[in-house]
């Protein structure tokens, strides 16, 4: 298995979501791990889809993920949910406007094959608007069995798992009827990446390009 280490230092992270709680699902303990190796790292977060109570939930969460970066930018849009395609020059520009602060040493972006259609559309979008800045596709576990074998995992200590599974039940209790939303799931995909990685936890991500 071949270990990559980002650079030494601050960080800059761009994270995108389609809807509240997309990003925490996919890479919130990737978050913490990354802030607290590198202090002084900054993070700008946008999320296209939104009501107001969910709008509320995400800016906590968000404060609350990324408590050890020295800054945060947070954009939460009302762009209507499961048709996003229809909007794709709103996306276009809401994105674009972001990755043209440049600077982003990692992005943190859906799946280019997930099968939601406001997923798909963001990732193709991120691809499009960040050409030089690695970009790590997240996986969010749902009905529609769409997950597939990562190419990067990033390994995870107990701390970091535990305190990712407690900020998610935490943060998001307008969620807390959906089947697929609970502990006891995002734990077993933790620990299934944690297997496939020779660790004990750990996220899986999808990188299309990389060059040393």
């Amino acid at each position: 298995m071949l270990r990559l280490a980002l650079p030494d230092g601050p960080v800059s992270l761009a994270c995108i979501g389609a809807h509240c709680d997309d990003v925490v699902i996919g890479a919130g303990a990737t978050l913490l791990r990354i802030l607290a190796e590198h202090p002084g790292s900054r993070v700008d977060w946008l999320v296209l889809s939104s009501d107001e109570t969910r709008r509320q939930e995400e800016i906590e969460a968000a404060e609350a993920f990324t408590a050890d970066a020295s800054s945060l930018e947070i954009r939460v849009e009302s762009l209507p949910e499961n048709v996003l395609p229809s909007y794709r020059t709103d996306v276009q520009h809401l994105v674009g406007t972001m990755a043209a602060g440049g600077g982003h040493d990692v992005v943190l972006a859906p799946r280019l094959d997930d099968r939601h259609q406001d997923h798909r559309l963001l990732a193709e979008v991120a691809h499009q608007k960040w050409r030089d800045q690695p970009i790590w596709e997240y996986e969010i576990a749902k009905w529609d069995g769409d997950l597939t074998t990562p190419n990067l995992y990033v390994c995870l200590d107990t701390e970091a798992a535990r305190r990712k599974v407690e900020l998610l039940d935490k943060h998001y209790p307008s969620q807390q009827d959906k089947h697929w939303y609970d502990t006891e799931a995002f734990t077993s995909l933790l620990r299934l990446r944690g297997i496939e990685s020779n660790a004990r936890y750990a996220e899986g991500f999808h990188v299309r390009k990389t060059a040393l």
